[in-house]
């Protein structure tokens, strides 16, 4: 008995020596193979192949977007400086970003607005600084975008490419750089969404998933009012701006224990207005307490020819108003902006 255990262990590790040795030939070109296609990919590629592969297997967002950041840096560089150099591309440039610019200043002064309560005008440093920070959201989100809408072009045009390649044109080249390049436009413009659902995220203090599943509950909602008639489509927008409202954060609610209205001075008022900042969620939120925070502390004047209670600050209006700033820890933003009449030895209050 024991010799037919020998003789049966002695023929299945010959035959699974002959099967390594079968299969080492395969293991050799597979291998090889792919050292050549890694050899071929650029280092855009491989950065888009390093992105792809964290999010699959390490599941993390933010990983691969900050690699995705760094790999369209690496591919899209050389031609924006390409772009840059033309004149035509350098006037398209200018333009778009001057756009943003704009819209990023119209937007900031509407912001400075509601924080303070008067017009910008009347905050110039801090119309400036509230620009400053809305700036690169802006500007990143835009480029996002417009690199995305860019992505679904780019199969056609490759495809284009490929059908004017049998009449020798040129331009062929431009795709012929890169290994796949119609593989690569698809994972670029998967990992391009990815960056800009972390983007959202971080901009709106969510979860990705949640982001996620924002955008893709809106995009059904909006297909399904596409179908329905005018008075359904009416009802279903309505409907959908309730929903809307209910999901937003209340300003007017307050937290179950009550803050007494008192200044706190020194430590214990940097405690409490880092406290509030980072319990207080989303960029352009965090951005507004930022902003009555600049207001306050470089803006506004210690020392005014007005009359004003303790501890507060002053921003002229005209001869006869003035913003008055007071640290409140129960104001929306930790401050609390109010235009009163000035009382100056020159100038009297008028008694209702």
């Amino acid at each position: 008995m024991r010799r037919y255990l020998k003789i049966a262990k002695w023929r299945a590790n010959k035959q699974l020596q002959q099967q390594q040795r079968s299969w080492q030939p395969h293991k050799t070109k597979l291998v090889e193979r792919i050292q050549a296609i890694w050899f071929n990919l650029s280092t855009a590629q491989k950065l888009y192949l390093l992105a792809l592969s964290s999010l699959i297997v390490l599941q993390s967002g933010w990983l691969s977007a900050t690699i995705t950041i760094i790999a369209l840096v690496i591919e899209f560089w050389p031609k924006f400086n390409q772009l840059w150099h033309s004149l035509a591309g350098k006037a398209l440039i200018l333009i778009f970003y001057a756009s943003i610019a704009n819209f990023v200043l119209a937007g900031a002064s509407g912001i400075v607005n509601d924080v303070t309560h008067v017009s910008s005008t009347h905050f110039n440093y801090t119309h400036n600084f509230a620009t400053l920070l809305y700036l690169p959201p802006w500007a990143m989100g835009i480029s996002l975008a417009t690199l995305l809408l860019f992505q679904l072009f780019l199969p056609f045009y490759i495809f284009a490419l490929l059908l004017i390649k049998p009449f020798g044109s040129e331009r062929i080249k431009f795709i012929s750089q890169s290994y796949s390049p119609l593989l690569t436009a698809i994972v670029r413009f998967v990992l391009a969404s990815v960056v800009l659902i972390n983007l959202i995220s971080f901009i709106d203090d969510q979860p990705p998933e949640e982001v996620l599943d924002n955008i893709v509950s809106t995009f059904a909602d909006s297909k399904a009012i596409a179908k329905e008639s005018g008075e359904e489509q009416q009802k279903a927008v309505e409907e959908l701006s309730e929903k809307i409202e209910q999901q937003l954060p209340d300003s007017s609610e307050k937290p179950l224990t009550p803050k007494p209205d008192i200044n706190l001075d020194g430590d214990g008022e940097t405690a409490e207005n880092l406290r509030q900042f980072l319990d207080t969620k989303g960029y352009f939120e965090r951005s507004k307490r930022l902003i009555a925070m600049f207001a306050y502390s470089f803006e506004a004047d210690s020392y005014s020819r007005c009359v004003k209670t303790e501890n507060s600050k002053a921003v002229e209006l005209n001869d006869y108003e003035i913003v008055q700033v007071t640290p409140d820890n129960n104001a929306e933003y930790g401050y609390r902006f109010e235009v009163i009449a000035c009382d100056s030895p020159g100038i009297l209050p008028v008694t209702k």
